[in-house]
């Protein structure tokens, strides 16, 4: 009789809040006796954590659920957890018979649970989305470099964006309570944690659900401050409803806040706002860019677009296109629109082809890499401080290693780069990751910065 080992695989695909939720399986199932292994042939059970946001997400979950399920082991199982799971439920093990369970975004914390359901040969599907978003999400496991971890501070959305899904899949907006909040934050920090950053659909929304109209975000950064091993505190996904004058003083007065501002805008033209139900208007944000700027010195700022949404015409690009002229936003994303079943653009007619809506994004970004380096360019000759990550290999045709006349340099992050999207700063020096170092900033390159290690003074 074969005893039943306790090995598990875990892929997560998409967002920090999935990942997120990720790290929050992994740490419950070793709590319960679970090894975390790399590779999912080594492994007794597979979880794959989805998304399902756009098309292209939707595209990469369901091929990594395919190519597991085809490489499935007897005796193995296959969890398929997250948005996906979420949205269609039933169906995907009805589709897959391989999915040995179905664990949606509100219950991904009775993974072991699930697990355990799975072996048993129960093929359980749970979806419920928890009216509270307080489940423990201790213990966890920080799957991102050792410094640097991210914090969920809510679940879910309010907002009746016309393109966008989320409210489906992860139900209302829901804030965590500061208590839970500030005692995962002061674990992260016990265990090494020295940037913290702050995640949810619409942060700048913190604590009005819990009937703080105004404030909430900036007293719960008023008290993170307060963690003293913390150095730095990021935040992520502003929304610009909901940035209020507390929140730009805490950015103002608190060292350790992130002098980084990330607020997806998605368009400028008011009739396309409209149509997205989204707030305010262009001009109205080129006041709201210019108070952070005025009252936060040095910030760097980054927003998202969208492309192609249904109506949208040349004289709405056209318009786009001068907005990012005069905004000179530090760095955007584009996305093409993605006509996304159950949302209301997608009954919307005037749909705009794909081979428009592609044309329009090359044009928006080729304005933005305009502005983006005069954004850069006010940045060199500046010495900031740098978070170090790694030691990293230059390619022959990468311009840095002309620019540092080197093979290998250190790569970190300053206040103004957040991982996985804005690029880094590279110099060569005698560091350690997790170090924090002074850098002056000598150039730039379409994506990073280089530069030369400040001398650290030793006292005597």
């Amino acid at each position: 009789m074969s005893v039943l080992q306790n090995r598990v695989a875990f892929v997560s695909l998409g967002c920090a809040k999935n990942l997120v939720d990720s790290e929050v399986m992994i740490g419950k199932l070793g709590q319960a006796g679970w090894e975390l292994v790399p590779e999912a042939a080594e492994a007794d059970a597979v979880v794959i954590n989805t998304c399902a946001f756009i098309d292209a997400a939707k595209a990469e979950s369901t091929d990594t659920i395919l190519q597991h399920a085809h490489e499935k082991k007897p005796g193995q199982q296959l969890i398929v957890a997250g948005c996906l799971s979420q949205r269609f439920g039933e169906e995907l093990r009805s589709l897959i018979p391989e999915i040995d369970g179905v664990v949606g975004t509100g219950a991904y914390a009775s993974i072991v649970e699930v697990l355990d359901e799975a072996r048993a040969g129960r093929a359980p599907v749970r979806l419920e989305l928890q009216a509270e978003p307080e489940h423990d999400f201790l213990p966890r496991l920080v799957t991102t470099p050792r410094a640097t971890a991210y914090l969920k501070v809510a679940e879910g959305c309010d907002h009746p964006c016309t393109f966008c899904i989320i409210p489906q899949l992860r139900g209302k907006f829901r804030s965590r309570s500061r208590e839970s909040i500030l005692m995962e934050a002061r674990a992260l920090a016990s265990a090494g944690t020295k940037e913290l950053i702050l995640i949810a659909q619409d942060t700048s929304m913190y604590g009005r659900d819990r009937g703080e109209k105004r404030g909430g975000l900036a007293q719960l950064l008023r008290e993170l401050h307060e963690i003293e091993s913390l150095e730095w505190i990021r935040l992520l996904y502003l929304y610009p409803a909901t940035v209020d004058d507390e929140l730009i003083a805490a950015m103002t007065e608190l060292p350790k806040v992130a002098k980084y501002m990330d607020m997806p805008l998605q368009h400028a033209h008011p009739e396309m706002l409209r149509a997205m139900l989204r707030p305010s208007n262009g001009e109205r944000y080129l006041e709201i860019i210019d108070e952070f700027r005025a009252r936060v010195p040095g910030v760097t700022m980054r927003s998202t677009f969208i492309v192609g949404f249904p109506g949208e015409t040349d004289e709405h690009v056209a318009y786009l296109e001068e907005w990012i002229g005069r905004a000179e936003l530090d760095r955007v994303g584009f996305f093409t629109y993605s006509q996304e079943e159950g949302t209301p653009a997608a009954e919307l007619g005037a749909q705009v082809p794909p081979k428009i809506q592609r044309a329009r994004l090359l044009r928006l970004r080729d304005a933005q890499r305009l502005a983006s380096e005069r954004a850069r360019a006010k940045r060199v000759g500046r010495t900031e401080r740098v978070l170090v990550e790694e030691r990293r290999a230059l390619k022959k045709s990468d311009p840095l290693r002309g620019a540092l006349g080197v093979t290998h340099a250190w790569v970190g992050r300053s206040m103004g780069e957040a991982p996985g999207v804005d690029g880094g700063v590279y110099f060569v020096g005698d560091v350690a990751p997790g170090d924090f170092v002074d850098v002056t900033l000598r150039g730039a390159t379409a994506f990073d910065f280089y530069g030369e290690l400040v001398p650290q003074l030793v006292g005597v």
